[in-house]
């Protein structure tokens, strides 16, 4: 992965890892097919995924200023409308001012219908959440994996955040494990937020930001091309 992130940064036209990129380095790193972007996206949770092992990875890459061991992080997971798609999700009649409870188990079900569908058409049996962290100057990444279940929503607390100056309900919804927030939802946006902890298992990578001249990627990249395509055409048969 070290090497895969030297490579990727040294690119003049590539500014930081980010989506695509990261995509990328993650299929080379486990050896896995990688698809050209240019014949569509997938719109489902996991981004790569092992048919072999039968292992699914939801990809994300964020930079956050604090990379300590323990720091705890949100991101975002999924727009929700659960408003929207009360009825669909078996909640007839919810509205912004339902209690924070139904609100909560709502967002649960719309995560966990996400899920369940991708690995049901994805085929994934074994779930995970592969995270790149990474600093603004780009010389310092973490990568971390988090198993990626379907969540359980009897063990949530729901309650709404409260405006410091107001004293009012707040617009995030807050979905709290044993006092420890573990979800975040904002009803204006309708996106949903995670909070992870970096572990101690975490694998961090230290490197030195060096970035090729334009040119001289420009006649590295061509050079290679141009030898790709000539051990991938047959050989012209003289006879």
């Amino acid at each position: 992965m070290r090497q895969a992130i030297i490579a990727t940064v040294a690119s003049p036209v590539i500014g930081s890892i980010e989506d695509y990129a990261w995509e990328a380095i993650f299929h080379y790193v486990k050896d896995i097919p990688l698809s050209d972007p240019a014949l569509g996206r997938s719109k489902l949770l996991y981004d790569a995924v092992n048919v072999v092992t039968k292992t699914g990875w939801s990809l994300k890459s964020l930079q956050l200023n604090n990379l300590t061991i323990g720091n705890t992080f949100l991101f975002v997971i999924q727009r929700a409308d659960i408003i929207k798609k009360a009825e669909q999700l078996g909640f007839p009649g919810l509205t912004e001012h339902s209690s924070p409870q139904e609100l909560g188990t709502a967002i649960i079900q719309h995560w966990n219908d996400k899920i369940i569908m991708s690995q049901s058409l994805q085929g994934v049996v074994n779930s995970y959440e592969g995270i790149l962290l990474k600093t603004i100057r780009g010389n310092k990444y973490i990568y971390v994996e988090y198993l990626l279940n379907p969540l359980d929503p009897t063990t949530f607390s729901w309650a709404w955040t409260v405006d410091r100056k107001t004293g009012i309900n707040g617009v995030g919804l807050q979905g709290s494990v044993a006092g420890k927030t573990e979800l975040v939802w904002y009803k204006n946006q309708k996106q949903l937020f995670k909070a992870r902890t970096i572990p101690l298992e975490a694998v961090c990578i230290n490197i030195e930001r060096i970035r090729l001249k334009p040119e001289n990627y420009v006649n590295t990249i061509i050079a290679a091309l141009q030898d790709q395509i000539n051990k991938d055409s047959p050989n012209d048969d003289p006879g």
